[in-house]
């Protein structure tokens, strides 16, 4: 959806389709940070951040080797999402403070003697080089690492107080193919912790629940799917009346988009069978 349809959207709801009472650069605002919380809420924009590129995914015409493209880039994909189309030429900061011209980064990989692993600074200039519209990860789901040649396992999961004290009890530095992994702290300061520790750069995939970027023009990516879109309006028509202290009609507005939410998340996944074949058949 684009945002000039969320804008007529939530002005209606707001009974101010003149914009009258408020601007729609207010407005506007609203209306990401209602996207934001439906993000946050429900995990409905999921991306694979790889480094590797899947084969035959890339939206592209051109070569399908490893590395060499990107899932999901497009022609004219903007990096680290500040505008800038990849091959632009100013220095952007990337991570661990090297200076990238706006290039395309190199692979997604694991650094020899280092466990951990932040979203912010590690994983999100990856994530918005790879996927329009995303700004930030919020969660990380599974952790896939290569151990070299055709195998990259998904690693196992431990609960943050197990992983310190059976993983990182080790005072040496043991380092082999990561088998574990752990997070540590909430949200988009989140970062990935694994163990033993590389002892090699190898691709590292992350599957994680992202933020989308701000919508500031009808040219903005939407990331969040269409099927999820309905809620947004009443969102941002919630904070609005917030705004005013009219809050029975804030809470009215609230309950509306409640009610799409449960409603969007129950048809998004109608279930999967595992096998058609089970073992014995």
């Amino acid at each position: 959806m684009r945002l000039s349809e969320y804008l007529n959207d939530t002005a209606v709801l707001m009974g101010d389709t003149t914009f009258s009472f408020n601007s729609q650069f207010q407005m506007t605002r609203w209306i990401n940070e209602a996207r934001r919380l439906l993000a946050m809420k429900t995990g409905c924009i999921q991306r694979l951040v790889s480094g590797q590129s899947a084969f035959g995914a890339q939206s592209q015409a051109g070569s399908a080797i490893p590395s060499a493209v990107q899932p999901n880039s497009v022609p004219g994909n903007f990096n680290f999402g500040l505008g800038q189309p990849v091959g632009a030429g100013s220095p952007i900061n990337g991570p661990f403070g090297i200076s990238v011209a706006g290039a395309s980064l190199g692979p997604l990989m694991t650094i020899p003697g280092a466990e951990r692993y932040p979203y912010e600074g590690f994983f999100n200039p990856y994530l918005r080089q790879q996927h329009a519209g995303c700004d930030k990860i919020n969660d990380v789901i599974s952790v896939a690492n290569s151990w070299g040649g055709v195998s990259k396992p998904t690693l196992d999961w431990m609960p943050w107080d197990e992983f310190e004290a059976y993983c990182r009890a080790y005072a040496i530095l043991n380092q082999a193919y990561p088998s574990v992994w752990s997070t540590l702290n909430d949200g988009t300061f989140g970062e990935v912790w694994i163990f033993p520790i590389p002892s090699q750069s190898n691709p590292i995939d992350v599957i994680a629940t992202c933020l989308p970027t701000k919508l500031q023009t009808n040219d903005d990516f939407e990331a969040i799917p269409e099927s999820f879109t309905d809620t947004i309006k009443f969102g941002a028509a919630a904070l609005g009346y917030m705004s005013t202290q009219r809050t029975a009609m804030a809470d009215s507005m609230a309950q509306q988009g409640g009610g799409y939410v449960l409603q969007q998340r129950a048809a998004a996944d109608r279930g999967k069978t595992r096998s058609m074949y089970p073992v014995g058949y």
